[in-house]
């Protein structure tokens, strides 16, 4: 029966029940394997799967950025070329205009002759020029070639819906207007150019006289300005809208209008006399970004990386387990021993609280490995290296520091009843797990005793206490009687 004061020490250590069986060496890996699953390993490489992954997608979405920004300066450049072209090409015809207007100013009375002659030239100058007109009142009375534009001839402009409203803004503005493109009465699409012809009265105040109306054909123009044809041209999309020169409130007249709504699309005012139009640009096969297959690859090095890292990890610690820990029975071994001890040592210290050394040592082992050979020695080992662990608490630290030398310290443990307990049931514990032996020679145990106190300075000198006693109760007490 235990003496009554043994059950001091299970109230030592309520978190462990010191009478249930240790976990088989099966268990323990399965458990060991669970926590590296569990714990440092995985979530490592959790965080640098995520981290390669962001750190990959960041730099896709940057190339991106990037490619988008380059593909939006070519888009840009290409819509100012464009458009300082159609503006270049709109305001010659414009000076075309106005040397009409001053050859009116300067001969009120001119001759069809005389006017057929000026309008030649111009054509000379402009090949895209389909007819040149002199509309005093607002009635077309001259015009050039005749041929082909006849029906043109008594246009009423005022009475006229499709131009009604550009010339009555030419006359209110009193300034060049460009019309278009429109239907020409005498058949096909022009821009009309049109300028007021003012006379300059003896008050200073002005008189209309009329406008002088070239048209010219709009696709040369719009193909020296790199359009194309409709709207493609060198890999590019373009548009046109603001006919009349109305600008973003003016209807499309070329390209896909749906461009002046893709955010991909670069915009661009172009300036015309008496107006603007709006030219959209955009490629035409746009930047689509990078496909399911880049995902796919930054996925893949996103979990080798990962992985990688977790079983770098899983390495290490289980090589560090190895480094601190006897491989034989999992107990810690004396390096491990060496840090733990002296963190709790310091510890006692500090808080002056009790601590104890045991140094245990297995008499005659010897004998034990004739006998059964050295697996039958490291079965024996391996069962007291069980009975130790089933005496201990978890906050006791076992270790095996040779090859039958096992040390445990043992915190908040002073010498009395509650020890004496303890080393009962060690000695009954290790005496189980040690066979018979049939010889002189019979296996037991002797322990040195050592605890910590005021005038022990070190870790090391109360291990070396320990081991004086533990050799001293060796030589008194060989072959110990443990029952």
């Amino acid at each position: 029966m235990k003496p009554t004061r043994e059950s001091d020490w299970a109230k030592k250590a309520p978190s462990r029940d010191v009478s249930a069986t240790s976990p088989s060496p099966a268990e323990h890996g399965r458990a060991r394997a669970g926590g590296y699953l569990r714990g440092g390993p995985f979530v490592a490489g959790l965080a640098a799967l995520l981290v390669v992954w962001g750190v990959l997608q960041s730099i896709v979405w940057l190339e991106q950025a990037r490619r988008h920004q380059a593909e939006r300066a070519v888009l840009q450049a290409e819509a100012a070329t464009v458009r300082a072209r159609l503006e270049s090409e709109l305001n010659a015809t414009l000076s075309l205009t106005l040397g009409l207007s001053s050859f009116v100013l300067a001969n009120p009375a001119f001759s069809e002759q005389a006017m057929a002659q000026v309008a030649a030239s111009l054509i000379r100058v402009q090949p895209a020029i389909r007819s040149v007109a002199l509309a005093p009142d607002n009635v077309i009375r001259y015009i050039y070639p005749r041929a082909g534009n006849e029906k043109a001839l008594g246009l009423r402009y005022l009475d006229t819906p499709a131009q009604r409203d550009a010339v009555l803004r030419l006359m209110r503005e009193q300034r060049p207007v460009i019309a278009g493109p429109i239907e020409l009465v005498q058949g096909g699409l022009g821009l009309v150019n049109r300028i007021p012809v003012l006379f300059t009265r003896r008050d200073g105040g002005t008189r209309y006289w009329g406008l002088a109306a070239v048209a010219i054909d709009p696709q040369p123009v719009f193909a020296r300005a790199g359009l194309g044809e409709g709207g493609e041209h060198n890999g590019m999309r373009f548009a046109l809208r603001g006919k009349d020169g109305l600008g973003a409130s003016g209807a499309v007249f070329l390209g896909d209008g749906a461009l002046f709504d893709d955010p991909s699309a670069v915009a661009m005012d172009v300036i015309i006399p008496g107006g603007s139009w709006q030219l959209a640009v955009r490629a035409s096969m746009p930047e689509t970004g990078y496909g399911l297959g880049v995902q796919v690859l930054i996925a893949a090095m996103a979990l080798v990386a990962g992985a990688l890292v977790a079983y770098s990890l899983s390495a290490h610690q289980r090589l560090r387990g190895m480094a601190m820990t006897d491989q034989l029975t999992g107990l810690a071994n004396r390096h491990q021993f060496n840090l733990r001890g002296q963190d709790m040592f310091a510890l006692a210290k500090r808080s002056k609280r009790p601590l104890t050394l045991l140094n245990i040592d297995i008499d005659n082992f010897k004998s034990i490995n004739d006998t059964f050979g050295h697996a039958g020695g490291d079965a024996v080992l391996l069962q007291v290296a069980q009975a130790l662990k089933s005496c201990c608490r978890e906050t006791d630290l076992i270790a095996r520091v040779g090859g039958d030398e096992f040390l445990l310290l043992l915190p908040d443990t002073a010498a009395g009843l509650a020890l004496d307990a303890l080393l009962r049931r060690l000695r009954a514990a290790v005496h189980a797990a040690l066979p018979d032996v049939d010889t002189s020679a019979r296996p037991g145990i002797s322990i040195g005793v050592a605890a910590c106190s005021s005038a022990t300075p070190t870790l090391e000198a109360l291990m070396r206490q320990a081991d004086e006693i533990m050799y001293r109760a060796k030589g008194t007490q060989p072959g110990l009687d443990l029952g």
